[in-house]
């Protein structure tokens, strides 16, 4: 009886498991080169940063392997991503990123890494924002420049700011809520204020000027908040108020030239006319 119970037991990855074994063959003899970049990342207190390292076939490889999902062959892609955890403090955090992966008889080299800022702004679960805040592309190298004429340091600079509107989801209903933005910025910490204007923060380098690089990217928190949305709000002295739209129930609330009609909105368990001082209703200023 024993017996049998093994021969099942031992059955059962052999008949589904031929994928699977094949995977942990390969993933067994997978390695990231020694050649490398070191990536410098500073974010604000209560920020987190990931980077995501992505990875194509070089030119001439095709990297194909079977996807039991899909039931067929597909072109291998590889992501290799690096996560610092938000904190009360300023942070910066150093990570090498290899210029290559191998894996069985597939080579594979760093096309993009991509940037990802979280921060929260309130007590609750869902007051928090993510952005996608740029990052850095990698190109094959068109003309034969020598990397030793490249700048050893690549920084750039990207300032993030909240933008506030009033929410339509269910959870926080005619509250405030916020989003998280990051664009470029200059080296006096200045964003373009036209939405048109602005850029993630990025650059493009060729894969050979790129070994034994460090590239920084320093993130900073404006102290201004802005709509998310524009033509929403008026700015008054006090703050911002909410446009009224065509009504109570609009969904949009354009101001649309009207500046004497405008909602209220909670926050903080409050109904208020103006952010982010709130004022509430009834409150007469002389």
């Amino acid at each position: 009886m024993k017996a049998r119970l093994w021969i099942a037991v031992a059955a059962v990855p052999i008949l589904g498991g031929c994928s699977f074994a094949r995977q942990m063959a390969e993933s067994s003899v997978s390695y990231y080169s020694w050649e490398h970049f070191t990536l410098v990342a500073t974010v604000p207190a209560k920020f987190g940063f990931t980077s995501k390292a992505q990875y194509s076939p070089k030119a001439g490889e095709s990297c194909q392997t079977y996807s039991p999902g899909l039931g067929g062959s597909v072109t291998r892609q590889q992501q290799r991503s690096d996560t610092t955890v938000a904190k009360d403090v300023e942070q910066t955090v150093s990570t090498d990123i290899p210029l290559e992966f191998h894996i069985a008889d597939c080579s594979m080299e760093l096309s993009r890494v991509i940037y990802e800022v979280n921060a929260t702004y309130g007590p609750d679960a869902w007051d928090h924002g993510l952005d996608v805040a740029g990052g850095l592309s990698v190109r094959s190298s068109t003309v034969n420049t020598d990397p030793k004429k490249v700048s050893i340091v690549i920084e750039q600079k990207g300032l993030c700011s909240w933008l506030f509107q009033i929410s339509k989801s269910k959870a926080k209903l005619g509250e405030i809520e916020k989003i998280l933005s990051c664009n470029t910025s200059d080296d006096n910490w200045s964003a373009p204020s036209k939405k048109y204007e602005r850029r993630k923060p990025g650059v493009t380098i060729d894969r050979n000027q790129l070994a034994n690089k460090m590239v920084k990217i320093e993130f900073h928190l404006s102290n201004e908040e802005r709509p998310a949305v524009g033509d929403t709000w008026q700015k008054v002295p006090e703050g911002w108020k909410p446009c009224l739209g065509n009504g109570p129930s609009d969904p949009y609330g354009f101001c649309r030239g009207d500046t004497r009609n405008f909602r209220t909105f909670k926050m903080n368990k409050r109904e208020c006319t103006i952010y982010p001082n709130c004022v509430e209703q009834g409150v007469v200023h002389d």
